[in-house]
């Protein structure tokens, strides 16, 4: 099994690494490979984080639509900034035509976020999207 997704902080071939720091609030990390995409979120990290990440990343051209992804969300605590969320789907395209389609994966510590993943499933059609409280089964799906 490919290690991308075990280790954030994980070296590799055209791997790159993106950190948005909130101070003590908390924080978001990207992991870029291929077409491969982790974001870890810690604490409570302002919806701003995400968004910045998200816009350098495109600049420099490390994101496009298809990517297979884990949403690490066990260390995150607080609410969704929605708002952003809305924004970052307006960032770029994230369509694609690819079969079949992208992956996002959601590592949440329990399974009451249903909403979440319903809400981001309508925000970015073109992904399937699915809540999991194991790393390795999500990882699995994403890889299937």
């Amino acid at each position: 099994m490919d290690q991308f997704y075990s280790d954030i902080d994980g070296m590799g071939p055209s791997v790159v690494h993106l950190f948005g720091n909130g101070g003590t609030a908390g924080s978001v990390k990207l992991k870029i490979g291929g077409r491969k995409l982790l974001i870890t979120f810690t604490g409570e990290p302002p919806g701003h984080l995400l968004l910045e990440l998200f816009q350098d990343a495109l600049a420099r051209e490390l994101l496009s639509p298809g990517m297979q992804t884990l949403v690490d969300m066990t260390q995150f605590i607080g609410v969704v900034d929605w708002q952003a969320l809305t924004k970052l789907r307006g960032l770029a395209s994230w369509e694609t035509d690819t079969a079949p389609p992208p992956r996002t994966a959601y590592l949440l510590r329990e399974n009451g976020a249903a909403l979440l993943v319903k809400a981001a499933a309508a925000l970015f059609p073109a992904s399937e999207h699915q809540i999991f409280a194991e790393r390795a089964a999500a990882i699995a799906w994403l890889e299937s």
